[in-house]
């Protein structure tokens, strides 16, 4: 481990990280190992057939077990940063968990809406500059591995690993991660313009990991 301290006037950009970035580079590469490994059993069972052979939950059934969503939130990488990131986690989980328990739809507006804000407020505060500044902003904010997999004119593919939303929760048939949508779609629209990020692949789906496609007006 090393010690990683950036100071700023600017209390946006100051902050304190304790990782080493051989430490950030090995758990995506595990992590790519197998999103890549899910993504080629995706394609021999085809587009229409769902990937996971676990039982799927129905929503409300799923969300009644609390504890499992709640508490089984061990990251693996994020806990060797801070033993005590499953705190955090079940305090974000909690209010994912008490929206989607009152409104399915409330939960998408409300955390695409927040993750949206705090993706613009990223940039305008010049914490993320330029896309190569994303994986160390959602470190620090504990959201997640980011991983970008692909970029094209008008299309872009990333991946989070460990997402703070929904990592090794059970398949629910529905995705879950409406707040790392909002944040990649924040920033990428301060930085390349308008944009609808969508995510495509959830543990609450049956995956392993996060993926997210972002379409560019």
């Amino acid at each position: 481990m090393i010690t990683n301290i950036e100071e700023s006037n600017n209390p946006y950009i100051r902050y304190e990280m304790v990782y080493s970035d051989d430490l950030l580079e090995k758990s995506i590469t595990k992590w790519r190992k197998i999103y890549l490994s899910e993504k080629n059993k995706q394609n021999k069972l085809g587009k229409n057939k769902r990937f996971s052979s676990k039982t799927v939950n129905k929503v409300n059934d799923c969300i009644q077990e609390i504890d499992h969503y709640l508490l089984h939130v061990y990251r693996p990488f994020f806990y060797k940063l801070d033993p005590n990131d499953e705190i955090y986690m079940r305090t974000h989980r909690m209010i994912i968990y008490g929206m989607l328990k009152y409104s399915r739809s409330l939960k998408t507006v409300v955390m695409k809406a927040s993750g949206y804000n705090l993706g613009k407020l990223l940039v305008e505060k010049g914490v993320v500059k330029t896309l190569d500044d994303l994986p160390k902003v959602f470190v620090m904010q504990r959201i997640g591995l980011l991983d970008i997999v692909d970029e094209s004119l008008n299309t872009m593919r990333i991946n989070i690993y460990e997402c703070m939303s929904c990592f090794r929760m059970k398949p629910i048939g529905m995705s879950m991660c409406d707040f790392e949508a909002g944040v990649i779609e924040g920033v990428l629209e301060k930085l390349y313009g308008k944009n609808t990020t969508i995510e495509k692949y959830c543990w609450g789906l049956g995956y392993s990991f996060c993926g997210f496609e972002a379409y560019f007006e």
